[in-house]
């Protein structure tokens, strides 16, 4: 068993939509399966935040940032961090989310609390909808 946790946390970090039918298919309970695959997506989007910063500067060391910013710009910067943290992990998975918000310089504390309360939310979803799926297949 600890050879499947560690499996499915490892795949996890890297995407969280590909560890839950691997956990099913090497039958973890549940509730043991939504808490690994939860701190592996949690593992990979707190790397990934500290690796967008990185990125931002790889796109934009040509030409030089300037402050002034546009309609997409502020609405980024008053809704980013919620749109990114809930919707994120469902939509474009974890870790690219992370980077999407370490690379528009959203603040890191909020970001991270808000895409562990996405990772939360819709690891528990979709690991329940598998399990009455599966439930009902039987």
């Amino acid at each position: 068993m600890a050879e499947s946790i560690l499996g499915v946390f490892a795949l996890a970090i890297i995407e969280l939509w590909a560890a839950i039918p691997l956990g099913f298919h090497l039958q973890l309970p549940p509730a043991v399966l939504a808490a690994v695959a939860i701190a592996g997506a949690f593992t990979g989007a707190t790397a990934a935040m500290f690796v967008g910063g990185g990125i931002r500067r790889l796109f934009f060391w040509r030409k030089g940032e300037s402050g002034e910013g546009g309609r997409m710009s502020a609405w980024l910067t008053r809704k980013g961090p919620w749109a990114i943290g809930l919707l994120g992990p469902l939509l474009i998975g974890p870790v690219f989310a992370a980077l999407l918000a370490g690379a528009l310089k959203l603040p890191r504390r909020s970001s991270l609390a808000l895409l562990a309360a996405g990772i939360v939310f819709w690891t528990i979803v979709v690991t329940l909808l598998a399990v009455f799926g599966v439930a009902a297949l039987r």
